[in-house]
């Protein structure tokens, strides 16, 4: 499978936070999209879980008035680090969240960044949920509180089981927020914002795409038949309304897992701890980086492997890395040229379900980088 390295300069899904600045008649130093978003008075940014390229050139589109674009995610691929970006406008280089899972020197241990936990833990750390700001970017101001400075009101449409995590309440600083149950009520909710009047920035964001993606597979007709209902309740949603644009995206897409590595003893021994970032975008901190090279050689042949000054070199996590964050990236990373994972088991018989996933994402393939832009304005 190709490569697809993140287009940062105006092709990512970086760029929308400074296209919506932009758009409200705000100024930043950050990159918008390349495209012409038009001048109304609300907003609309729906981001569809693991909606990639792949999965919308599968399936019936009924947005006859949407301008079909193409746009790249960035690396890793995957929500923790593609949820910081959309509503700060960074990449990760910037802002410093390497993956599902993240190195933090600060705290000795690799954090689940999206429940802000220890990986084998569900609570949160409470240090770092209250003063998440202070371990990522000083520049990583929501996109909620830079509207509220131009008398823009914004709302996030999320779903119940996240409306009140400690990553969701950073994201959305700034925001209004409406937990919803299922699709069809998220979308009844948008319909209900459209109707009111003034300045307005509207996010909504569902797992479905991607929950069904893991579990079926990226290909399966599960999947397509989800991501195909997100658009038809779209299209209902805003039939009718007026004086919008509105966009449709995902985080990133997924690949089919035809083999999962689980992390090994022997693979251990050669560590210094064990992997993080995810599935697909391994971060390793090594005892001896000839050893490390030489297991992945036998054993996981089908990785590339990059060392750190490689991956900074490359630009993947973006075109400047704050130097704060380099001991984030490890001394490797190992990315997988065909359609596998490698797993690090915190759990044992608790990951059963995770280890059995049948999609995957995080790397620099194809379907994991490339995601579709939908614009529409009425």
């Amino acid at each position: 499978m190709e490569i697809i390295k993140p287009e940062y300069n105006g092709n990512s899904i970086s760029n929308i936070y400074a296209s919506v600045i932009r758009f409200f008649g705000g100024k930043t130093d950050r990159t918008p999209l390349n495209y012409n978003l038009g001048n109304q008075d609300k907003f609309v940014l729906i981001i569809l879980d693991a909606f990639g390229q792949s999965v919308f050139k599968k399936i019936k589109n009924p947005l006859n008035d949407a301008e079909v674009k193409k746009i790249t995610s960035i690396f890793p691929s995957t929500t923790a680090a593609a949820m910081l970006s959309f509503y700060t406008g960074l990449t990760p280089a910037e802002h410093g969240v390497m993956g599902f899972t993240t190195y933090m020197k600060e705290f000795g241990s690799i954090i689940n960044m999206l429940n802000l936990s220890h990986p084998a833990q569900e609570e949160p750390i409470q240090m770092l949920s209250q003063n998440f700001p202070q371990y990522i970017s000083e520049k990583a101001i929501p996109l909620g509180l830079e509207l509220s400075k131009l008398g823009v009101s914004s709302t996030a449409i999320l779903p119940n089981s996240i409306s009140e995590s400690p990553t969701t309440a950073f994201h959305t600083r700034g925001m209004s927020r409406i937990k919803y149950y299922y699709p069809w009520d998220a979308f009844i909710q948008l319909r209900r914002l459209l109707s009111q009047k003034g300045k307005m920035f509207i996010s909504v964001y569902t797992p479905v795409v991607d929950t069904l993606s893991h579990h079926y597979g990226p290909q399966s007709a599960e999947a397509y038949s989800a991501a195909e209902s997100m658009l038809e309740l779209i299209s209902r949603s805003i039939s009718g309304t007026e004086g919008f644009t509105a966009i449709i995206t995902a985080d990133h897409g997924q690949v089919p897992n035809e083999k999962t590595n689980v992390v090994d003893q022997q693979l251990m021994d050669v560590l210094e701890m064990p992997p993080f970032g995810d599935s697909r975008a391994v971060f390793l901190k090594v005892k001896n980086e000839d050893s490390a090279i030489r297991y992945f050689e036998k054993n996981l042949s089908e990785f590339i492997l990059y060392r750190k000054s490689e991956v900074i070199k490359n630009g993947f996590l973006g075109p400047k890395l704050d130097p704060r964050f380099e001991d984030r990236i490890g001394d490797i990373l190992a990315i997988p040229s065909d359609n596998e994972s490698l797993i690090y088991s915190y759990r044992g018989e608790g990951d059963a379900d995770y280890i059995a996933f049948k999609g995957h994402h995080g790397g620099l393939m194809q379907d994991e980088q490339e995601v579709p832009l939908l614009i529409i304005k009425r």
